[in-house]
């Protein structure tokens, strides 16, 4: 109705301008060369503030994936230079579960049924992309995430327009962002043992410190336990009779 539409529109409104606005305002804070200026006072105030600090960290995290600001990877990799693992991983990965959530809640208000709409109208590869999905919801999102081919906030925005159901989303997420959640702190903690012999304004390729996290030892063993049983999971729900959707699901539009 009018009284929703307009809520919605304000909430985008507010969505955006929200984010905008922490990005203008502290985005240049997420650089290396800001990083290499205050890594030492960081770290200190880290030490002396054990409890406070992961859960500023925490907090920062799950607003800029939440509201979908810029900057999520940085912030992954500054984890890695803050903490030491399995500390910094823990922390990130709780960061992205409940960013991840507020972001699919966030989206599902603000554009869901309307989108949801107008995109199975007019597109013909968003139906195919909604008919993938519909097949087997977790193992798609899994597989989304797993791979780290498509953005974060895309995966968290196509599972609400879709209208995978919130558990599903959830149950999803939890396993897929254990990998990134290691690999990025870890490409974190290789950013921290460079830091200081980059130069004051020097660029650090992202792609080259996520190549030398898959090499640590710890990661490889992580990466080949949940590829091990995703697969296991995977084989269980080919194997087992697809089912099909109850009354209210359909109705709902929500995926399972």
């Amino acid at each position: 109705g009018g009284a929703g539409g307009a809520a919605r529109l304000l909430a985008l409104i507010a969505v955006v301008g929200v984010s905008a606005g922490l990005y203008l305002k502290f985005g240049e804070l997420l650089t290396v060369a800001n990083l290499k200026r205050n890594h030492t006072a960081i770290l200190e105030l880290v030490d002396a503030h054990p409890v406070l600090a992961p859960l500023c960290y925490i907090g920062t995290l799950v607003t800029v994936i939440g509201l979908t600001c810029p900057g999520a990877t940085m912030l992954s990799f500054i984890g890695g230079v803050l903490f030491k693992q399995p500390y910094a991983s823990a922390y990130a990965y709780v960061g992205y579960i409940v960013g991840a959530t507020i972001s699919y809640f966030v989206t599902s208000f603000i554009l869901g049924d309307f989108m949801r709409r107008r995109l199975a109208e007019k597109s013909s590869l968003y139906k195919k992309f909604e008919a993938n999905v519909r097949r087997n919801a977790f193992m798609y999102l899994v597989a989304a995430r797993y791979t780290m081919v498509f953005p974060f906030f895309f995966v968290n925005a196509a599972a609400a327009l879709v209208g995978v159901d919130c558990r599903t989303f959830i149950a999803a997420t939890s396993v897929s962002c254990v990998p990134g959640s290691v690999i990025y702190t870890t490409a974190g903690g290789a950013l921290a043992n460079l830091l200081h012999s980059l130069g004051n304004d020097a660029e650090v390729d992202k792609t080259q410190l996520l190549w030398m996290a898959m090499k640590d030892p710890n990661v490889q063993v992580c990466l080949g336990g949940i590829s091990f049983a995703l697969c296991i999971l995977g084989a269980v729900k080919l194997l087992r009779p697809a089912e099909e959707p109850q009354e209210g699901a359909k109705a709902n539009g929500k995926v399972d």
